[in-house]
């Protein structure tokens, strides 16, 4: 999958730095918190800044629920507890609304949105500073691979 996208990046006739950009914006969408979204968000951003689809599509569909969504998921999870001083683990609320739901009570239902924020806000953290890191470090080494394949296919005959 990954070589088969790389080739489509290889093959774009616009010029490197601009594929780079493309392709880490698209890294930036796929570590996103907003699951669901990643294939919207990467459309409109290539339509607003007319931005090479297949670029913003490879690095987007590097989160795709096949291969990487759940370590993506925990990546950013684990991340966003450790940055807010939160232990891994589900707290022993949680865990207890989940063995023993009580479907007909609201107050379940509100102790369950109190202890579901609490993995949403670790996840959302993560998954921000995530999205950042990988790309700002996807468009250097992109580009670097880009810069280099060109520099090759201008000196072979």
């Amino acid at each position: 999958m990954f070589p088969a996208t790389f080739r489509g990046l290889l093959a774009i006739d616009d010029p490197p730095e601009r594929t780079a950009l493309a392709f880490s914006i698209g890294v930036f969408i796929a570590f996103s918190p907003f699951l669901g979204l990643h294939t919207i968000a990467a459309t409109l951003i290539a339509f607003l800044f007319r931005f090479n689809k297949i670029a913003i599509y490879a690095g987007t569909f590097l989160n795709n629920p096949f291969l990487t969504l759940m370590p993506i998921t925990v990546a950013s999870y684990a991340l966003g507890a450790f940055v807010l001083g939160r232990p891994l683990s589900i707290p022993a609320e949680g865990v207890e609304l989940i063995k023993n739901p009580r479907l007909f009570s609201g107050d379940y239902y509100h102790l369950m949105f109190v202890q579901s924020w609490y993995m949403v806000e670790s996840f959302a953290l993560g998954a921000t500073l995530l999205s950042v890191i990988c790309s700002l470090l996807a468009y250097p080494l992109t580009l670097w691979l880009l810069r280099k394949h060109h520099q090759r296919k201008q000196e072979s005959p």
